[in-house]
């Protein structure tokens, strides 16, 4: 039986993750802040962890045993009063795991990162081997480049064994743990009356199902190559296409509108403005906005040759997440 543990399993992604691994022969150990309360957790197999990445005591607990770390936890929001908070947990927190992974002698790690580490598809295809031609758009893509070049120090250096996986836009039905936004779009499209195209709607985006993200990471630990990363992706299409199909599949005929960029910038100013002086926390930055008005056309090339990596079509994980959608 392998011992497994897992941060981030709250998560939308950890959750679909944890329910992948207990179909095998595993006791999974989970690092949460707080008891998680859902049914899925209630199984036998898992142990429950409660601290965040800071002690390093409860890391060396909670690994003691496992042969394997699944590392997701990450702070990705929209916006921080103090920026120095996504370097303290993608960074730092990255960190302390791969310290308590050396010292737990864990045979691989597999780190979440994010295919907007590699920036937008500006003179080519996103994959694994282009080199980013623009600067980072916010805090979080920063952050988590640094990750990234920490954990190749910690290879290269130390002989660790860990695999990168990196996801696009993740959409589909959530077990548990914050929506994700490209699926808050589809719901807000079934029951909220949006008419918005985001950018101008001919942006290309790359929409991943959740399930096979999920997967992903389970292909990444048994598969994966020690120093490699992969992209976990989906299917490429612009956002008049993605609503064209989103209406098409959920029976809502609606007439969408492209917004003029300075009115975009100016709900995003105002929003960041209501963020800093109240503390309301932003639908949308700036810095976020600007991501929209980029390509990001992504390969998955590599990970579907060399670790097995599947992608759902985008019709079919669409009618899995209106029907998710509708139940919840």
């Amino acid at each position: 039986m392998t011992k497994i543990f897992i941060t981030g399993a709250t998560s939308s992604i950890g959750a679909h993750l944890v329910k992948f691994l207990l179909l095998e022969d595993t006791v999974l150990h989970l690092l949460v802040r707080k008891n998680p309360g859902f049914e899925l957790f209630n199984d036998p197999r898992i142990v429950i962890f409660k601290g965040d990445l800071s002690s390093e005591e409860t890391l060396l607990k909670a690994m003691e045993g496992c042969s394997q770390v699944y590392h997701l936890a990450a702070n990705a929001s929209v916006w921080q009063k103090d920026p120095k908070v996504y370097f303290d947990t993608n960074v730092r927190g990255t960190k302390a795991i791969l310290d308590a992974a050396i010292k737990r002698k864990i045979n691989r790690v597999v780190v979440t990162s994010s295919a907007g580490v590699l920036g937008p598809s500006i003179t080519s295809i996103i994959s694994e081997t282009k080199a980013r031609e623009l600067d980072f758009f916010n805090e979080y893509e920063s952050s988590k480049a640094l990750s990234e070049l920490l954990i190749n120090n910690y290879i290269s250096e130390k002989g660790l064994d860990v695999v990168i996986v990196s996801p696009t836009r993740v959409y589909g039905p959530i077990l548990i743990g914050p929506i994700s936004s490209t699926t808050l779009l589809i719901d807000k499209f079934v029951n909220g009356k949006w008419r918005i195209y985001p950018g101008t709607g001919k942006e290309i985006g790359n929409y991943a199902y959740i399930e096979d993200v999920a997967m992903g990471h389970v292909l990444a630990m048994k598969n994966g190559i020690k120093g490699d990363t992969y992209i976990l992706g989906g299917t490429n299409c612009t956002y008049i296409e993605f609503y064209g199909l989103l209406g098409k599949l959920s029976g809502i005929k609606r007439r969408m509108f492209v917004v003029p960029k300075f009115m975009q910038k100016l709900f995003a100013s105002i929003q960041l403005i209501n963020a800093q002086l109240f503390g309301m926390k932003p639908a949308i930055t700036p810095k976020w906005l600007a991501k929209g008005y980029y390509n990001w056309e992504v390969s998955s090339d590599k990970a579907i040759s060399t670790i097995g990596y599947r992608i759902t079509p985008l019709e079919k994980g669409i009618n899995n997440t209106l029907q998710s959608i509708s139940k919840n």
